[in-house]
């Protein structure tokens, strides 16, 4: 497990983007130290307690953000002036608002990969290094692998997702967790939540899974599935292989952990970026699956920060 006990932050506040949204930040561990920027998955997630234990408290600037729409950011759920674009635009807005002037580690995983790779793309100067687990590029193929090809692994689960839909099951769910109809909006909402629950286990030792519930969706569940669905919806606003084209101009130190059995993004992403990026360590995790907070994963992912901890320290003569 991640090697760093729990910290509480010594600030957190709301950031105006002058766009309809305020996001939630918040920052601790040794504020004049390498600052590391933590990007949530989903889209839609957000960030907790857990996300600050990977990094060491006495020399990393620890800033975690949930971005727009998602968490304690508000209004929760908001998807107008949410994009991609808007998303990496606010990762400097925080850099300016909190005086940061280091570059930056970035963080990042399933989504936050994309996210990670898309600021590095176009602020590259700005990055110390990458950190990127469970690769996700935001393309329509791995969103139809996720929707479609996974029935072969969890078919009762996906007859549960698809039995009365008719047509894309994106559009389709997006539609109905938009609905004026609340009661139909939770019950979409808890369908798609349920899926993803059931891919997450796929591989796991668990055997008692999660019981299917049919209580009404609170305020942030309704919201996390309308953000990543209004994503998912629009391509994740990439074009055709737009990341992995970029990805061949990063030219930040980057450090890839994947798990071998990731349903959700499968090891070829994995593959695909770390022979594009010219240069990237792939630290594969055979055992490994999808999140984050499982052992092996928590594990390689602390051991190299603690790699590119003592790495920093040797470049900056701490």
């Amino acid at each position: 497990m991640p090697i760093y006990p729990e910290i509480k932050p010594y600030f957190n506040n709301l950031i105006d983007t002058q766009e309809g949204h305020q996001i939630y930040v918040e920052r601790s561990g040794e504020p004049k130290g390498i600052p590391v920027i933590f990007l949530h998955g989903g889209p839609g997630s957000s960030t907790n307690g857990n996300h600050r234990r990977y990094f060491d408290p006495e020399f990393f600037d620890i800033i975690l953000f949930d971005q727009r729409g998602c968490g304690q950011s508000k209004p929760l759920g908001l998807t107008q002036n949410n994009t991609t674009a808007h998303l990496v635009e606010d990762i400097n807005l925080i850099r300016r608002t909190l005086g940061l002037t280091k570059k930056a580690v970035i963080f990042g995983g399933s989504w936050g990969s994309a996210l990670a790779l898309a600021y590095a793309a176009k602020y590259g100067e700005a990055v110390e290094a990458l950190v990127l687990r469970g690769i996700f590029f935001g393309s329509r193929e791995e969103v139809l692998w996720y929707t479609d090809e996974l029935k072969r692994f969890i078919p009762e689960a996906h007859k549960k997702l698809t039995w009365d839909i008719d047509g894309d099951l994106v559009d389709q769910y997006h539609a109905r967790v938009n609905s004026m109809d609340q009661e139909l909006a939770s019950e979409a909402s808890r369908r798609w939540d349920e899926y993803e629950t059931q891919t997450m286990l796929i591989g796991s030792e668990v055997e008692a899974q999660r019981q299917e519930t049919t209580r009404a969706r609170t305020d942030a569940e309704l919201a996390r599935s309308r953000v990543q669905l209004h994503y998912l919806k629009h391509g994740c606003f990439f074009e055709k292989d737009e990341l992995l084209e970029k990805a061949r101009f990063i030219n930040n130190p980057t450090i890839i952990v994947q798990g071998g059995m990731d349903m959700i993004c499968p090891p070829i992403t994995a593959y695909r970026l770390h022979e594009a990026l010219p240069d990237s360590k792939l630290n594969f995790v055979g055992a490994g699956g999808h999140g984050a907070w499982q052992s092996k994963i928590a594990e390689a992912l602390s051991n190299e920060m603690e790699l590119l901890k003592k790495q920093l320290q040797m470049n900056y003569g701490h």
